[in-house]
């Protein structure tokens, strides 16, 4: 670089600082523009280089590039910045991002749990409370043939009586049991039903983060 490139180069270098230094009233710096100016001038100060004969290198000036790089990484714009900040945060977001997912899988395997826990209680209230009203039908109808068959003149009518009796307080029970267990079935079905949603909007949550983690 002959020397009146060199001084031209300070002085336009110069006069681009002066402007960033001390903008104009009620007008902010353009730090983007003045990011472009900057790479215009490192690109003109190689481009200026004395040429290396026979070859298609070039002698530039190492420290006047080095200085102009080094203003180059002051003055970043804000977007570069922010971008270069947002990805030093990339793992915490990350990480946080995680954590609530995990707490949210918790939380609703926790009320998955209580759900089932919930409805196998209530099923086993159910089959418990038929099988003591068909004890109790059974005992009543025990009850009332025994006191028929006392009867000397009826006995015979009487023990008929109670054979379908207790023919009808076992079809009765059965009935009860079967209306029990149906519908511990259907409640517990309906609770599976609620799980395999949850268990889905569990997998698409992951699936979703994962995606987002790559």
């Amino acid at each position: 670089m002959d020397h009146d490139q060199e001084k031209f180069y300070e002085d336009e270098d110069q006069e681009v600082r002066a402007e960033a230094q001390q903008p104009s009233v009620g007008e902010d710096i353009d730090d983007m523009k003045y990011f472009l100016e900057l790479l215009k001038h490192i690109r003109a100060a190689i481009r200026s280089g004395a040429n290396v004969p026979l070859t298609n290198k070039k002698i530039i000036d190492a420290e006047k590039c080095l200085m102009i790089i080094d203003d180059m990484e002051r003055n970043l714009p804000d977007a570069v910045q922010y971008g270069m900040q947002m990805f030093s945060e990339r793992d915490r977001i990350l990480g946080n991002a995680e954590t609530a997912a995990m707490n949210r899988v918790s939380s609703a395997e926790m009320r998955a749990n209580a759900a089932l826990e919930k409805a196998k209680n209530e099923a086993e209230q159910i089959v418990a409370d038929a099988e003591n009203e068909a004890h109790a039908i059974l005992a009543d109808a025990q009850d009332r043939a025994d006191r028929m068959v006392d009867e000397n003149e009826i006995v015979r009518q009487a023990r008929e009586e109670a054979r379908i009796i207790k023919n009808d307080a076992r079809v009765e029970a059965s009935e009860l049991r079967l209306k029990a267990n149906h519908d511990a079935y259907q409640l517990l079905s309906s609770v599976e039903d609620e799980l395999t949603e949850a268990c889905k909007a569990i997998r698409r949550r992951r699936a979703e983060l994962g995606d987002d983690a790559e």
